[in-house]
C-alpha cells in the first residue's frame, strides 16, 4: 500500500502553525501519510545556518505531529533547502511524487503583491494538487466595520448595517 505523500512549505512565521494544522488535518484523512515539511532559505535567511533553521523547524513541527499522530504510524521528514521558495517546493514535490502540497500565503509581512506572487508561483509549479492556506479571519483587514458585522450576525442577515451607517445613507 502506497504512502500518501504531503509536502508542507513553512516560512517559520507565526502563521506556520495554521498551515501545519491544515496539512496534519489532510494527513489524518489517509491510512499511511508521509509528511515532508520544508523551509526554504532565501537571501534574507542566509545569515542563519541550516542546522539552526532545521532546529527551529523541528520545534514547530514535532509537538504538533505528536498531538495528531497518536498511533505513531505517520512518517515525517524535515527539509531545509536553499533557493527560490516556489522552485524548491515544487522540486521536492516532484522528486517525492507527492500527492499534495500545502503552503500558506508566504510573506504576510511583506507587500501584498509579493505574497500573492509567491503563492501563485507555487500553485503554477506544483506537480500535484495544492492547498493554499489563507490568513485566519481574525488577522484579515475587514472592509466593513465591526458594528456592521455584529449587526449582521445578531440579526441572521436581516440587518446589514449598524445604526451609524444606516444614519449616513
Amino acid at each position: 500500500m502506497k504512502h500518501y505523500r504531503i509536502v508542507v512549505g513553512l516560512d517559520l512565521t507565526e502563521y506556520s502553525d495554521i498551515v501545519l494544522e491544515h496539512a496534519l488535518d489532510q494527513a489524518a484523512r489517509h491510512d499511511r501519510p508521509e509528511l515532508h515539511v520544508v523551509f526554504v532559505r532565501e537571501r534574507a535567511h542566509k545569515k542563519r545556518a541550516p542546522e539552526e533553521l532545521h532546529q527551529h523547524l523541528a520545534a514547530v513541527v514535532y509537538p504538533a505531529l505528536q498531538t495528531w499522530n497518536r498511533a505513531g504510524t505517520w512518517r515525517a521528514r524535515l527539509h531545509v533547502r536553499t533557493g527560490k521558495v516556489d522552485h524548491e517546493i515544487s522540486a521536492l514535490a516532484q522528486d517525492l511524487l507527492a500527492d499534495l502540497v500545502v503552503v500558506g500565503q508566504f510573506g504576510l509581512h511583506t507587500p501584498r503583491h509579493a505574497a500573492a506572487t509567491t503563492s501563485a508561483r507555487v500553485l503554477a509549479g506544483a506537480p500535484c494538487p495544492t492547498l493554499v492556506v489563507g490568513m485566519p479571519r481574525a488577522h484579515q483587514a475587514s472592509p466593513i466595520c465591526g458594528a456592521c458585522a455584529a449587526a449582521r450576525d445578531d440579526s441572521f442577515g436581516e440587518t446589514w448595517f449598524c445604526t451609524d451607517h444606516v444614519a449616513r445613507a
